[in-house]
């Protein structure tokens, strides 16, 4: 065998054998979640987080509350990103808007919306503490094509109501 395929062999030996699976670790001081409270076209308030029509500042409990609860996978690492700046940030941030608006009809479109991180300690008997929330970001949507257009025709109905 040659030197770099015994030196690759050994590396992946070691990986194997210094794994880190956290397994006699102590359990999480804390739960933490994320909500997105966001005002849409029509004026209502949604979480776009949760992809739900009302907003629920409460610790999930259906599931173990964890980090990105609402949403699973890529997703978990969004609230850590959070720091991006830029074209990167704005990338990030606004697919949120594009993501909802794409998925929804142009009265329902997003305007706005804020992201928190909700965080509460577990208490020795198993309870939880007092919530604490921390504003991650807040972001303004761009405005679409559709939601151009149906400013457009609002503002004309009720211009010809005045009339």
């Amino acid at each position: 065998m040659s030197d770099e395929c015994t030196q690759s062999v050994v590396h992946i030996y070691s990986n194997l054998l210094h794994n880190r699976w956290n397994v006699f670790v102590g359990a999480e001081e804390y739960v933490t979640w994320e909500i997105a409270p966001g005002r849409l076209f029509d004026g209502s308030v949604v979480d776009i987080w949760s992809k739900k029509d009302e907003v629920d500042w409460d610790m999930p409990i259906a599931g173990t509350p964890c980090t990105s609860t609402a949403r699973h996978g890529r997703w978990r690492s969004f609230p850590y990103l959070a720091e991006l700046d830029g074209k990167d940030g704005e990338a990030l941030w606004g697919y949120l808007c594009k993501q909802w608006n794409n998925e929804h009809p142009p009265e329902k479109h997003l305007l706005r919306y804020n992201f928190f991180m909700l965080q509460a300690d577990v208490l020795p008997n198993m309870g939880f503490s007092a919530t604490r929330k921390r504003l991650i970001h807040s972001h303004v949507c761009a405005p679409t094509e559709d939601d151009v257009e149906e400013s457009v025709e609002i503002f004309s109905e009720i211009a010809v109501e005045e009339l």
